[in-house]
Parts: C-alpha cells; structure tokens; sequence
C-alpha cells in the first residue's frame, strides 16, 4: 500500500471516528497504518484531557470504530485494529499540544535543516498558530521552528523525571 493510500485511508478514518470521540469526550492524539510483523495494524491513540485514559475507554472506542470500519469496508486485507493512550511520550503535532507542555523540554526533528540543524531540544516557551519557540540547549538561543517543518516531537522524558 503506498504512502498516499495510507494517508487518504487515515483521513477517512479520522472522519469516521471523531464524532465517536466527541461522544466520550476524548481527544484524537494520533492515527498510524503501518505494516508490521504481525501484519498491518490500525493504531489510534486517544486521550482524555481531564485525567488520561483508561483501558475500559481504550475498548469503548475500539468497538465502536470496528464495527464503523467493518460496515464502510475501508481496509480491504487482514489488519489488527488496537486503540491506546499515547503515553507519555506522545508526540506532540498541534499548537494546543505545545501550548500544554510550556515550561517542559521537547526534543523536535524537522523535516529539513533550519540553520544546518535537523535536531533540536529545549524548553518550550510559546506556541502560536505558525509554530512553535524553544529555548534550544545546544545553541543557548531561542528558536522559532514552524510546524510545517516538525517531523517529529516528543517531550524529553529525561527532562521530566530530572526536575
């Protein structure tokens, strides 16, 4: 299945499933369709901004997505479908989720050098439509990094438990 296959079925599915999010009052943090040893596997994680996810809400949401996906017959080959907290190491991919770790530090890596430097890490100080601004360690400077350029970014969990 090629790259933009897998990105049409992820939209469609996101589609499908943020109405059922809305109802339990959770939030979509990430889609994967990915191939794996064990074959393909649909990934969804989902969280709860007022106290994380439980596995009960993690069943929830995978019953009522299986039985849309199995009814719109979107994924035409064998596939696990598994539906999990992001943990966490979630990654961060939208201004609300920087605007939630200011004062925390992210490691990010951009899709192409922004001043020679593909990897950053630094403590988040702002976010705003465009992007986001860290203070980076190796440059001791801030820097402005637009989300259009983040291919991916993560807390430093080291970071976290060192406080």
């Amino acid at each position: 299945m090629n790259e933009e296959r897998v990105s049409q079925l992820i939209e469609k599915v996101k589609e499908l499933l943020l109405p059922i999010l809305e109802e339990g009052n959770f939030e979509l943090v990430d889609i994967e369709f990915v191939r794996e040893p064990i074959g393909w596997v649909l990934r969804i994680y989902a969280d709860r901004e007022n106290g994380g996810i439980t596995i009960s809400d993690c069943q929830w949401i995978s019953e009522r997505i299986g039985t849309i996906l199995d009814v719109e017959d979107l994924i035409h080959h064998p596939y696990n479908l598994e539906v999990s907290s992001p943990g966490l190491d979630r990654p961060l991919k939208n201004q609300r989720d920087f605007e939630k770790q200011v004062g925390n530090v992210v490691k990010i890596k951009t899709t192409e050098p922004l001043d020679n430097q593909r990897n950053f890490k630094g403590e988040i100080l702002s976010a705003n439509g465009e992007g986001v601004t860290i203070h980076d360690v190796s440059r001791n400077a801030e820097v402005e990094i637009p989300f259009e350029k983040i291919k991916t970014a993560k807390l430093d969990l080291d970071s976290l438990f060192n406080k």
